[in-house]
């Protein structure tokens, strides 16, 4: 059975690749689909700290990742997709990366955030990073007005 890792992280971008990720898996062969969203990890100096502990932020962002895999379970059910969810805290580009080798998937589903060369120059993108760092084949999915 084929393995695609879909890379989510709430937005609807990453819904829009979720989605399309349970479009694919239903092609034959049929695929399994890996869940994955990344927390970036909570460092000391996070302007949040002045008013939370380090381990009450790092709680926080387990919740939210938490209720994005939660949205995403609850589409994977009604698709009827065979599938696993996991959380992970790293930087997402490596982490995302090195977990689609590690589970032996044939390729990654992410969405994008779309923002343009000089919005990729200052703030980096992590699709163009997983990009860079694997070798398996990655599929984009761009902000589309289209909701399916």
């Amino acid at each position: 059975m084929r393995k695609i890792l879909v890379a989510i992280d709430g937005s609807d971008t990453a819904l829009q690749a979720l989605d399309y990720a349970i479009r694919q898996a239903g092609y034959s062969p049929p695929a399994e689909l890996h869940v994955l969203t990344v927390r970036p990890p909570t460092t000391v100096y996070s302007a949040g700290e002045i008013y939370l502990t380090a381990e009450r932020l790092q709680e926080a962002a387990a919740e939210r990742a938490q209720q994005v895999l939660a949205e995403a379970g609850k589409r994977l059910d009604a698709a009827g997709c065979k599938y696993t969810i996991e959380q992970l805290e790293g930087d997402p580009a490596e982490t995302i990366t090195r977990r689609a080798v590690e589970l032996g998937c044939q390729s990654i589903t992410m969405g994008t955030h779309g923002h343009g060369a000089l919005g990729i120059l200052l703030l980096g993108s992590v699709a163009q990073r997983v990009l860079h760092y694997t070798s398996l084949p990655v599929t984009v999915v761009k902000q589309s007005s289209v909701r399916t």
